[in-house]
């Protein structure tokens, strides 16, 4: 058999803010392999949770002759090489593990989220993400997600002063109630100084985590803001440092997993075990792929038990898509696909 690459670009309607940039727009490369069936496969690389765009396009060159010149080996072998114990392309790496598993259950007539492991068919509950605003624009879309059904509520944070998110998380809470999970997530805005405070004006609010309150340059510190009733969890520390590192500094509760920046729900599921053997919880999310990678993100999900809300309610924000949607968000939660492999039809690359 042959592999092919397609390189797409999706409009983000409105734009991702990230520590770095605003982004209008999310590049991507699909990976295919087979004609009937066809395993799919997406790399949307964002640095610097994964290599460059450039260097993933390039991995994937090189993965699709090795795919067609040896097979699965070959073309793994590419895509895994790594650095100081850090995968060099987990976008990419992402691309193919992700086609050979689609491939798989697609060939077994089975949905990719039992070739996981996973045996029920229960829907995945997904977080709603509010960005920065004033208080009473934070608790108005914050109305919207519970009208919505959303369990829980994730909140940006740090944009501001400490006094001002504590009245934006106050006018929610008292918006939502005390039945919605409320989650804060501070990319890395504050010093230790501030993240205290934070936690100390917030204990009331019954916050379940807050989300890299310290820089990556601070990991090990954030072992320090443990124990005040909130949890610390981990999300832009783990594109620097190897998770199984930072669980045996046991720095963290909660430990954010993007498969697509870990290299493939393959590992991601394995990931998810040794965080909760360590004591700890897992939460999957994703970094705003197109269908393909979220659909393997949803899977994932639907193959583990008892996870907690999922940041995967991410469709709405991009204009167009390279599919339709077999799983929309409904009620909160995404029910994962019954059809073989993805459960995706019709893809299109415009581009």
């Amino acid at each position: 058999m042959s592999a092919t690459i397609d390189s797409f670009e999706l409009k983000l309607d409105p734009p991702l803010q990230t520590a770095r940039e605003t982004l209008h727009t999310r590049q991507g490369v699909l990976f295919q392999v087979g004609t009937g069936p066809t395993g799919l496969g997406e790399a949307t690389p964002l640095h610097p949770f994964t290599e460059s765009f450039e260097a993933c396009k390039q991995a994937l060159e090189r993965a699709t002759k090795a795919y067609t010149d040896a097979g699965w080996p070959r073309a793994f072998r590419v895509v895994s090489k790594t650095t100081k114990g850090r995968l060099r392309y987990p976008a990419a790496r992402h691309a193919v593990s992700l086609a050979a598993l689609d491939l798989e259950a697609k060939q077994q007539e089975t949905p990719l989220y039992r070739l996981l492991g996973g045996q029920a068919t229960g829907q995945v509950p997904v977080n709603a993400t509010i960005g920065d605003g004033t208080a009473t624009e934070t608790a108005q879309r914050a109305g919207v997600a519970k009208r919505a059904g959303f369990p829980a509520i994730k909140l940006k944070v740090g944009a501001g002063s400490i006094d001002r998110d504590v009245r934006r998380l106050r006018s929610v809470r008292e918006t939502v109630g005390s039945h919605i999970e409320l989650r804060a997530d501070a990319n890395g805005a504050w010093n230790r100084a501030d993240a205290q405070q934070f936690l100390s004006e917030t204990a009331s609010f019954g916050l379940s985590y807050v989300e890299q309150p310290l820089p990556v340059e601070q990991t090990r510190a954030h072992g320090q803001l443990r124990g005040s009733g909130t949890g610390i969890a981990l999300d832009e520390s783990i594109a620097e440092t190897v998770v199984t590192t930072l669980l045996r500094k046991d720095v963290a509760d909660v430990y954010v997993l993007k498969p697509m920046a870990i290299g493939g729900i393959d590992i991601a599921r394995g990931l998810t075990k040794r965080v909760r053997q360590a004591g700890a919880t897992p939460v999957v999310t994703s970094i705003f792929e197109s269908v393909v990678g979220r659909m393997g993100a949803v899977h994932l999900a639907a193959s583990l038990e008892n996870l907690p809300p999922s940041g995967l309610a991410t469709a709405e924000r991009f204009e167009t898509d390279l599919a339709p949607d077999p799983a929309p968000v409904r009620n909160g939660a995404i029910e994962p696909p019954t059809d073989p492999g993805l459960g995706i039809e019709g893809v299109t690359i415009d581009g």
